[in-house]
């Protein structure tokens, strides 16, 4: 739910505009409020995890996440509905990275983990895509309130599910909190995906972007220098001379720049050049869909046999040199088999490459930190994506045309991900298994 809320809510905008009577401006604020909240306070979310434990913290946010959306589904007003989607991005940054914690601390054998990873990483990226097919689907038959009152039977299901199913774990509490760490990289993290959201639509040069940017600089410098100083640190900067923890959060940042920008631009392409509707746009993007979760099912297999740093080299390159071709046949019009083939082995490469990062991350640290480490890690996603979402809107914005946009980003994507798998073999030394 908390990847797909990102995702479902585009192809309900123009029902929404004419409903609330909305601006462009206000739907774009409907769509990227949820992202700005979760993106600022999931690394927060995942502190709160190891400090109070896992399953408190998911609890917490599933239920905050659960009354956001029918609070959502019953607005009368833009304004109302922006803070509820604030709302429910509070939620998703709990319970997200206090998932992936639970998933560590069920799971005591490496290779039973890295398959639970897959799994988990699997239905976060099949959210991912299937979100414009699954909104469809909901607003032709049900009307956009659906898009967020879906949540609420799932989400009741789920917060009874983990009171019945999930262990509670032992905590840390002696630890103090670390309120300047937290309060900064809030700063950091809401300032940085504000200029994102907001460049390509306004441009660089509006005071407020500028600002953003330099706020999200200072507080970077300012948590810096917090956790250098602080006794108890949110996130212990020795982390980060483990090159094999750098470089796989690094790989987990770029993958989501090239593949969130490589959706984005292909839902305008098949929209724009193609003239599909949005209910055709998604049955479109299917096929990624399901590559997505192939690729992790194959990853999961493979984690126990080959080296994590070859596995997501090899899945990058692979995702990488199919970018550009995907974009060459739909620009040449070519036929839709060798498009589909071309399109799948680009998310089967994609995804086979988030299990062995995450599991690389979380095996770096000790058990006790994997809540804070996962919120890292997410939160460096999610900027990612608001990333690549903003370079593929630049890109859409400035060219003179759909296609010579497609190219831009499918080459950046290329780019990215080769410069992601060459991070992976540069830097990633997992240990060996026993």
């Amino acid at each position: 739910m908390a990847v797909l809320d990102a995702t479902i809510v585009n192809v309900a905008l123009p029902a929404m505009r004419a409903d609330l009577d909305a601006t462009v401006g206000d739907l774009a604020w409907i769509v990227d409020a949820y992202t700005l909240s979760m993106a600022a306070l999931i690394l927060a979310g995942g502190v709160l995890a190891d400090r109070w434990g896992a399953k408190r913290v998911y609890l917490a946010g599933l239920a905050l996440f659960v009354l956001a959306s029918a609070l959502c589904g019953t607005a009368g007003a833009v304004a109302w509905l922006v803070a509820t989607r604030l709302a429910q991005g509070v939620g998703a940054a709990l319970f997200l990275p206090a998932s992936l914690a639970v998933v560590r601390e069920t799971f005591d054998d490496p290779d039973e983990r890295a398959r639970a990873i897959a799994t988990w990483a699997g239905i976060a990226s099949v959210a991912a895509a299937i979100g414009p097919v699954l909104g469809g689907l909901l607003v032709g038959s049900f009307g956009w309130r659906s898009v967020f009152l879906v949540n609420v039977p799932a989400g009741l299901l789920a917060f009874g599910l983990t009171i019945w199913v999930v262990r509670l774990r032992s905590t840390q509490p002696t630890k103090r909190f670390d309120w300047g760490g937290q309060l900064t990289s809030i700063v950091m993290l809401g300032a940085l995906c504000f200029a994102a959201i907001e460049l390509p639509e306004r441009g660089g040069g509006p005071f407020a972007i500028r600002l953003a940017a330099a706020i999200a600089v200072g507080a970077a410098l300012g948590w810096f220098l917090v956790e250098r100083r602080t006794r108890d640190p949110m996130v212990p900067l020795v982390w980060f001379r483990n090159p094999t923890f750098l470089a796989a959060n690094l790989v987990g940042c770029l993958v989501y720049v090239g593949y969130f920008g490589m959706l984005f631009i292909l839902s305008l392409y098949l929209h724009g050049d193609y003239g599909l509707d949005a209910r055709r746009t998604g049955l479109a993007l299917l096929p990624v869909a399901a590559s997505l979760s192939v690729g992790n099912v194959i990853a999961g297999k493979l984690q126990a046999k080959v080296s994590p740093q070859r596995l997501i080299a090899g899945s990058l390159i692979c995702a990488a040199l199919s970018a550009p071709l995907a974009a060459g046949l739909l620009v040449g019009h070519a036929s839709w088999p060798a498009i589909v083939g071309t399109l799948a082995i680009f998310g089967a490469g994609t995804s086979a490459s988030v299990p062995p990062v995450i599991a690389t991350v979380l095996e770096q640290v000790p058990e006790a930190a994997s809540g804070v480490a996962s919120g890292l890690l997410n939160a460096l996603r999610q900027t990612g994506s608001l990333l690549g979402v903003a370079a593929a809107s630049a890109a859409s914005t400035l060219t003179p045309n759909l296609p010579a946009a497609l190219w831009i980003v499918a080459v950046m994507a290329a780019v990215v991900y080769a410069f992601a798998a060459g991070s992976a073999i540069g830097w990633i030394r997992a240990p060996a298994r026993p």
